[in-house]
């Protein structure tokens, strides 16, 4: 149906320009399996994939005579694809390439910007039950009581910090 048959459209071994369909449709796969191999390595988002297959299927078309030639020729294409881009992967994994990062953050991830606010003290901006919204020297955080109900405008002073928790209780006024 799709697949051009040789014998039916009388295509001979050249065309008018001398080159034959069999190079071209050997170019056309050749140049998929490339496109294939190369979308490992392009952030192309599926587009030099997509051409790959594209050109695949259309060197496929001019070559098969018939559609049970074209699967198994797709299926063995697949399988050499499959295996060029293992290898291709190991070798370039293997090397040291810009493309693929293989040293660790060394750095320590519990450091917490937040811990800055621990002991500072501040105004409730809401009612805190037991969540809400506290200002702290003019920064607006969201805050966690340590369960007590405090009142919207009470003085607050943060406890501590648990990730990106922020835990305060009441601001207790010596005298009081």
């Amino acid at each position: 149906m799709f697949f051009c048959n040789r014998a039916k459209l009388d295509l001979s071994d050249k065309t008018e320009g001398g080159v034959s369909v069999e190079t071209i449709s050997i170019i056309l796969i050749l140049l998929g399996i490339a496109l294939l191999v190369a979308e490992i390595f392009i952030p192309s988002f599926g587009m030099t994939g997509l051409l790959g297959i594209i050109s695949i299927v259309g060197g496929i078309i001019f070559t098969a005579d018939t559609v049970t030639e074209g699967i198994i020729m797709f299926m063995v294409i697949l399988v050499i694809v499959l295996i060029l881009m293992f290898v291709a992967y190991r070798f370039i994994a293997s090397k040291k390439s810009p493309l693929i990062l293989k040293e660790t953050v060394k750095e320590d991830l519990e450091d917490n910007d937040l811990v800055f606010f621990v002991d500072k003290a501040g105004v409730a901006l809401t009612t805190l039950r037991p969540s809400g919204k506290g200002d702290f020297d003019g920064v607006r955080l969201d805050i966690i009581t340590e369960g007590d109900f405090i009142k919207k405008g009470t003085d607050i002073i943060v406890t501590r910090v648990e990730g990106k928790k922020i835990f305060v209780v009441e601001l207790k006024v010596e005298g009081e």
